[in-house]
C-alpha cells in the first residue's frame, strides 16, 4: 500500500448500544425485537474522527457482541500512533484472526477518517477494491457529482397473509420495484398460498424474492419452489441449511427458481466453497459478516469470474453500517440486482443527524466526505449500554 503522510490515531473508543425495533421482525431463525451492536470511533492527533459499526448476528455467523468487542482493547494499543493507512495494513494482515464484525467496524472507521483526511468519499478510495490507495483518481477536497443511486428492495417479515398483502401494496405505492418476503415458518401449502397472494397483490412487474433462512428440507424446497415457479420468483435465499452445499447444487439444477446463498456466505473462503460447489446463482453479501468492504469487493470479484451475481444486504444495523454497505454497492458496478439496504425504518433510531431513506426504491450514497454521515451523539448516549475507551 502506498504510504501517504497523514494524521495518526490518538485514541479509539466504542459505544455498545441496544436499540428496539419499531415492531417485531420475524424470520425462520427467530423474532427480532432489539438490535445490539457498537459504534466504534477513531480520533486522530489533529482531532479528525472516523466512525464504524460492529453489529454481529449470532444466528448467521456465530459471533456475538462480547466476542466481537473482546479484541478492541488490545487492538487499540497496537493501532494508536499509526497513520490511517498503516492501521489499514495492520488490520488487513490480521483479518483472518479477528471476528468479521470487528474487522468491518474498524475498517469502516479507518476509511471514514481516511476519506475525510483526503477530501473524498469512501467509495472513491481504491483501497476497498485492490488494497491500494489510488490517490491519483481523487479530486481531493471536492465533492464530485453524485453517483447513481442504488436500487433497493423492501423486506417483509414472516407474517400472516393479510399483513403481507398490506405491506406489499404500501411498498409498491412508495415506488419499490422489488419485494423480499421472509418464508420458512409455515407448512408448504400455507407458504405457497401466501406467495401466491403476494404476487397477485403486486402484479406481474414487481420483482419478488423469497428468503427461507435455512428452514426447508430438500423435499419441501422442491415442492414449494416447483409450485411457485409460475409466480416469477427472482430468487430464493438460503432454502436449505448452509452446510448442505451438495443439496443446494442439486436444488439449483432441479427447479426453475434461481438459488441464492446467504447464511452459507460469511467470508471469502465460504464464498469460494459455494462457488466451487456451483451451489447458487446469487451470493448474498453482508459486509458486517463478510469482514468489511475490502473483503466484500474480493467476494464480488471472484463471484463475477464464476458468472455468479452478488446482492449487498444489511444486518439491520444502524445508519453507520448501512452507509458503509451503500458505499460498497456504489463501488461495485458488477452488482446490478436490487440491494437489501432499505432496513433503517425497522429501527427506533438510526443514530444519525442527517437521515437518509429510499426514494421510490432507490438509496443515494451520502454526499459528505468519508462515509458522509454524522453521528447523533445524543441518540447514541440514549441507547448506549456502556462506553469503552482504548489508549
Amino acid at each position: 500500500m502506498m504510504k501517504i503522510p497523514g494524521p495518526r490515531i490518538a485514541y479509539i473508543r466504542w459505544f455498545p448500544y441496544t436499540i428496539p425495533l419499531r415492531s417485531h421482525f420475524s424470520t425462520a431463525h427467530n423474532t427480532l425485537a432489539m438490535r445490539t451492536g457498537a459504534i466504534v470511533e477513531m480520533v486522530s492527533d489533529n482531532n479528525l474522527s472516523g466512525i464504524g459499526e460492529i453489529a454481529p448476528l449470532p444466528a448467521f455467523a456465530g459471533d456475538d457482541l462480547p466476542t466481537a468487542l473482546a479484541p478492541l482493547s488490545a487492538l487499540s494499543s497496537e493501532l494508536c500512533g499509526q497513520t490511517f493507512l498503516d492501521a489499514l495494513d495492520f488490520l488487513y494482515a490480521r483479518a483472518r484472526t479477528l471476528p468479521a464484525t470487528t474487522v468491518c467496524g474498524l475498517e469502516s472507521a479507518l476509511l471514514d477518517a481516511l476519506g475525510k483526511s483526503m477530501g473524498c468519499r469512501v467509495h472513491e478510495l481504491g483501497v476497498i477494491n485492490a488494497g491500494v490507495i489510488n490517490a491519483g483518481v481523487i479530486n481531493a477536497g471536492v465533492i464530485n457529482a453524485a453517483p447513481t443511486p442504488i436500487a433497493v428492495n423492501m423486506v417483509i417479515g414472516a407474517m400472516p397473509v393479510e399483513d403481507v398483502v398490506m405491506r406489499a401494496r404500501e411498498a409498491v405505492h412508495a415506488g419499490y420495484s422489488c419485494i423480499k418476503l421472509k418464508v420458512g415458518n409455515a407448512r408448504p401449502e400455507a407458504e405457497i398460498a401466501r406467495i401466491a397472494a403476494l404476487r397477485e397483490a403486486v402484479g406481474p412487474d414487481v420483482h419478488l424474492r423469497l428468503d427461507a433462512n435455512e428452514a426447508w428440507t430438500f423435499a419441501e424446497a422442491m415442492q414449494i419452489l416447483t409450485q411457485c415457479a409460475p409466480f416469477t420468483i427472482q430468487y430464493v435465499e438460503q432454502p436449505l441449511p448452509a452446510r448442505n452445499l451438495d443439496e443446494m447444487r442439486a436444488l439449483r439444477y432441479n427447479v426453475a427458481v434461481p438459488i441464492a446463498a446467504d447464511e452459507a456466505v460469511y467470508d471469502l473462503e465460504s464464498a469460494r466453497r459455494v462457488l466451487a460447489h456451483e451451489a447458487a446463482h446469487v451470493l448474498i453479501l453482508k459486509p458486517q459478516l463478510a469482514g468489511g468492504l475490502h473483503a466484500g469487493r474480493q467476494i464480488i470479484s471472484e463471484a463475477t469470474l464464476h458468472g455468479v451475481q452478488c446482492v449487498i444486504t444489511s444486518t439491520i444495523e444502524t445508519g453507520v453500517g448501512i452507509a458503509g454497505a451503500l458505499h460498497l454497492a456504489t463501488a461495485s458496478p458488477e452488482v446490478t440486482l436490487e440491494c437489501g439496504l432499505a432496513t433503517l425504518h425497522l429501527l427506533a433510531d438510526d443514530l444519525l443527524i442527517d437521515h437518509f431513506a429510499p426514494d421510490h426504491g432507490f438509496l443515494a450514497v451520502p454526499r459528505g466526505f468519508g462515509l458522509g454521515v454524522r453521528l447523533d451523539r445524543n441518540a447514541l448516549a440514549h441507547y448506549s449500554t456502556d462506553r469503552k475507551d482504548g489508549v
